[in-house]
């Protein structure tokens, strides 16, 4: 036999012994499909063996999974660099009022429109690479507005 050769291949049943069953194997020794034993007269089921189209579907579902996992930590570390920039300006608010107590006026930082990376997905399921912009004076917005409703309810109490 050139092509195609029979082998032993060794299974254990049920209760636990160890049979010899013939199998019928290509010239690399994989199972092609089973013989049937002489002694049993049931089929050996076949080893199943994953085609390159499934093989390659199998490496791209890593890949998606592991360029998704990318994605999201993009977007993480940008939330964290946001956080770092409004505690800086935070920071500099304190250190402008101290300075501004021994000197005067003065500003020890200035800010200009900045932006952070950010990864979003279309509606196809691609995804996108593109910015989000910093809003730096959103908290000093709330605050006044929050200020602002304060104030009027005490009028309104007053009244």
């Amino acid at each position: 036999m050139t092509k195609l050769q029979a082998s032993l291949k060794v299974v254990q049943t049920k209760r636990g012994e160890l049979n010899r069953q013939a199998v019928r194997c290509d010239a690399n020794k994989r199972l092609l499909r089973p013989l049937k034993t002489a002694d049993s007269g049931r089929l050996i089921p076949s080893l199943r063996v994953k085609t390159y189209q499934e093989l390659l579907q199998e490496h791209l579902n890593e890949k998606l999974k592991h360029l998704e996992a990318q994605a999201t930590q993009i977007n993480r570390l940008s939330a964290e660099l946001e956080a770092a920039i409004q505690e800086l300006k935070a920071i500099s608010a304190q250190v402008n009022t101290d300075l501004k107590s021994l000197r005067g006026n003065a500003d020890i930082c200035e800010y200009k429109v900045t932006s952070v990376p950010y990864v979003g997905q279309k509606l196809d399921g691609s995804l996108v690479l593109t910015a989000r912009s910093i809003d730096l004076y959103k908290a000093e917005r709330e605050a006044a507005s929050l200020a602002q409703k304060l104030r009027r309810r005490t009028r309104k109490k007053r009244s």
